[in-house]
């Protein structure tokens, strides 16, 4: 009972009673601990390069979905676990608290990746009369906001009743639809377009071939019946999709689902499923990938609306996206509206005042449309009705409309404008009328300017076959082509208008786009360079950098996006470094609060098991030696397994340079050096205060805990092996390499965080420091004052020139950050490190 107690103290206190050793167990103990001592950094380098891959996706607006974020994170917390499991073998079986803080932050990660929106139950339709914005969960976006717009005075909507989100959720549950679909997408890669309409056509016809269950069946037949009715003639409906999250004003989805026309009772069933599986259609799925959305959360709501015998139909936009400040747009054609958002009709354009009494300033109208079918009249009466949308959803509208034979005005949709795509009309700027300019006209869709070969699309193979950054000219501008849009560099069409659904998504992506810029798929040759400045309606031969030079960044589709927000959310749970000084009394396994935190324990316990090894054990053969060097810094050699010169006295507790045989340590050393360290930079008073204010805020650099400028800094090393971990004062370092015969073994990395001054001050060194790393082919990636560089598979000379390039920068930029303020000071120490390295890898050669 009494040893047992004692055994149970001795591990709450972390008490171990090493055996007694043989030389030869001592040996093998030691060849153990060093490869778990290795799995442990492969593990370690898993680990932060997945980091970077998430962090990279976040900074630089890629295309990434739930998939990646699920793999990486995987990545991650599955590497991270090998790391402690190794550590745990190397500690003989301490470290408990390790274990607990992983469990408590991956399942903080499970949470946010797994979060389920909580469906909302109820009946299964809704008449548009009653339907609101308050049911936006169980209608979908585009019937919440018509059935508000028909509440208004003032306003007529068709009538008509709405499918709601319970109603398809039955379905694919009584079909067991959700495990099918998975498994399908499961097998989906989302970046190759010939398997995504693969994949896509599987899933649409499985849910078009489903049947629905048949009380469902019998209440949508009883609904059109109701409707019937309540028109009193034979009606004919459109079914219109209504997903949750389409027509909201960062994400439109114009035009991706499937609308169907004309429906009478005998295709009801048929065009209901047919709509819902156009959730699944390619461009739907392209598009949601890119804007940020999950798949599993999108859910199909349709909207069976009576047909309007339609004389004129058309697009208000109650802000105008290319005229004049103070103006709003009407477009406008014969017949329904379908034409204008496919870009397949001609269509007129008004440009109306948005104040009363909205006088017409503009007059656009299709040559071969003699007489206009909308009076001015009624385009006052559309800009009334576009104010009144537009105030009362609290921002610009995107309006479809119809008119009947009775001259009755009917709002079809209205969804939001994203603001920052509308433009104030630029100013025309120069056409270049030289030998380069091939085609000029057409409008304006989004304007910048893009170049690329041309590539014509007019078929699904010559989607297949499309090339990243080429220019898509198309003879319409249909929505099928919008799986093309994140990949092209411009668009160019020979019909549609700025009201057309592709136009929409071309703005939403930043993409240049020309429309109805006649004969350009006859004019213009596959694979001949050109540039399209769509702003000012031109397309010319060749590059003109001058044009491309003015383009400014795209924006980023993913903005705001929930798949964006589950990223931020996940990486505030992995990347963040709070574990900064080994030697504080917060650097604890039980105070990790990230899966970097951990990384950052494992390596900095594991180097120290090693280094203590020798010690503990009393085997000199793993015991640290002293390096013996007149550099002011205490330098320590670890021998893992062949670093060390065979003539070494292993129990000589000192060892020389030169006894030294890993040749990553030799050229890190080299390196160091290379030149004579010229000392800390002078300090102004207020540098001197920053660094003392640094000093109290930083809880890792604990009053209560000494801190000795010279603390020990050690390499760990092998023939082709080395670990160099420095600790200068407030900031640390890590170089670790592994330069063998074997090319694609090699890598060199780099890892720097922390300093004594304020935040500016280090990210000025981190950034000086990222600057001269990529001017000499390191990949770096910086976050906040941390910085990580790599450089692998290279000739084995390059390799040990950029080891002399580390060396000569984690000696030479101590302290700098302290100056960083003063960009004298910058330019100073920027121009000396250049030309040093320079020098240093010239005499290598």
């Amino acid at each position: 009972m009494i040893q047992k107690l004692w055994s149970g103290i001795k591990e709450a206190l972390g008490i171990y009673i090493l055996p007694t050793l043989s030389a030869d167990e001592l040996q093998r103990l030691f060849t153990t601990k060093y490869r778990c001592f290795r799995e442990l950094l492969t593990a370690n380098n898993n680990a932060l390069e997945a980091m970077s891959e998430l962090e990279t996706a976040l900074r630089d607006g890629r295309t990434f979905s739930m998939t990646f974020i699920r793999s990486k994170s995987t990545v991650v917390t599955v590497n991270i676990f090998k790391m402690i499991q190794n550590l745990r073998k190397m500690g003989d079986g301490r470290y408990l608290n390790l274990e607990k803080s992983f469990s408590r932050i991956q399942e903080q990660i499970d949470a946010v990746i797994d979060k389920e929106i909580i469906p909302v139950e109820g009946d299964w339709f809704i008449p548009i009369t009653r339907v609101n914005r308050s049911m936006v969960e169980q209608t979908g976006e585009k019937m919440a906001n018509l059935g508000e717009a028909g509440s208004l005075s003032g306003i007529n909507i068709p009538p008509g009743f709405a499918v709601t989100a319970s109603a398809s959720r039955l379905f694919y549950l009584e079909n067991n639809m959700y495990p099918a679909i998975n498994r399908i997408f499961q097998q989906t890669d989302a970046h190759d377009i010939e398997d995504m309409l693969r994949r896509s056509e599987e899933v649409q016809q499985l849910i078009i071939n489903s049947p629905l269950p048949a009380e469902l069946e019998r209440q949508l037949c009883y609904q059109f019946d109701q409707l019937l009715e309540m028109t009193d003639h034979d009606v004919k409906v459109a079914a219109r999709s209504s997903a949750l999250g389409e027509d909201l004003g960062r994400a439109s989805f114009a035009g991706l689902y499937h609308t169907e026309l004309f429906v009478d009772r005998d295709h009801l069933i048929q065009a209901y499923k047919t709509v819902l599986a156009s959730k699944y259609s390619t461009r739907a799925m392209t598009y949601r990938l890119a804007k940020g959305y999950r798949h599993e959360d999108i859910i199909m709501c349709v909207g069976c609306l009576a047909m309007i015998e339609a004389t004129v139909s058309g697009i208000c936009y109650s802000r105008s996206i290319g005229g004049r400040i103070g103006t709003l747009d009407v477009f406008f054609s014969a017949g329904s509206a379908k034409g204008i958002v496919d870009g397949t009709k001609k269509t007129n354009h008004y440009t109306v005042e948005r104040m009363a009494p909205h006088r017409i300033v503009d007059k656009a109208l299709d040559a071969d449309d003699a007489g206009a079918p909308l009076s001015d009249q009624q385009a006052v009466e559309l800009a009334q009705i576009s104010m009144k949308l537009e105030r009362h959803f609290g921002s610009p509208q995107d309006i479809e409309w119809s008119i009947d034979p009775t001259g009755t005005i009917y709002v079809l949709q209205s969804r939001p404008i994203s603001v920052h795509l509308l433009a104030a009309g630029a100013e025309e700027g120069v056409i270049f009328e030289d030998d380069r300019l091939l085609l000029h006209g057409g409008v304006t869709g989004c304007p910048g300017a893009g170049s690329g070969p041309v590539f014509i699309v007019r078929t699904n193979e010559d989607m297949v076959q499309f090339p990243k950054k080429a220019v898509l000219v198309v003879e319409h501008p249909l929505p099928e082509w919008a799986p093309l849009l994140k990949r092209a560099a411009a668009l160019v069409a020979e019909t549609g208008s700025e009201a057309g659904h592709l136009a929409t998504i071309s703005r939403e992506f930043g993409l240049p786009s020309l429309l109805s810029l006649d004969q350009a798929t006859h004019k213009l040759v596959n694979g001949e360079t050109i540039t399209v400045d769509a702003a000012n309606r031109a397309v010319y031969r060749g590059r003109i950098e001058e044009l491309l030079e003015q383009q400014g960044k795209r924006p980023n589709p993913m903005d705001g996006s929930p798949v964006q927000q589950t990223l931020t959310e996940v990486l505030k749970l992995i990347t963040p470094l709070n574990l900064t000084d080994p030697a504080s009394p917060y650097f604890r396994a039980a105070l990790c609060e990230t899966m970097h935190d951990l990384t950052r324990f494992c390596h900095e316990k594991s180097v120290i098991e090693m280094f203590d090894f020798g010690k503990r054990y009393h085997f000199a053969q793993g015991a640290a030696k002293r390096l013996v060097d007149n550099m002011p810094l205490e330098w320590w050699v670890i021998n893992l397994s062949d670093g060390f010169a065979p003539e070494f006295d292993p129990v000589n507790k000192f060892i020389n340079v030169t006894e030294v045989v890993s040749t990553p340590m030799i050229a890190i050393w080299q390196g160091m050096h290379a030149y004579p360290w010229e000392g800390p930079p002078s300090v102004s008073m207020r540098g001197m205060g920053a660094i003392f204010l640094q000093s109290t805020m930083n809880p890792g650099l604990d009053p209560a805990v000494a801190s000795n400028m010279n603390q020990k800094n050690y390499f760990l090393v092998s023939r082709n092996y080395c670990n160099l971990s420095v600790r200068l004062g407030y900031h640390y370092a890590m170089i670790e390499a592994f330069i063998s015969s074997l090319r694609t073994e090699r890598y060199v990395t780099f890892r720097f965080k922390g300093g004594a001054a304020d935040e500016s001050r280090r990210v000025g060194r981190i950034e000086l420091l990222a600057e001269i790393l990529a001017r000499f082919d390191f990949r770096v990636e910086l976050t906040g004052d941390a910085l990580n560089a790599r450089v692998e598979k290279r000739k084995q000379s390059f390799l040990f020139g950029r080891l002399k390039v580390l060396g000569y920068l984690i000696i030479h930029t101590r302290q700098i950050d302290m100056v960083m303020a003063d960009p004298q000071q910058c330019q100073r120490y920027r121009q000396k490190f250049i030309q040093e390295i320079e020098e240093m890898l010239s005499n290598d050669k």
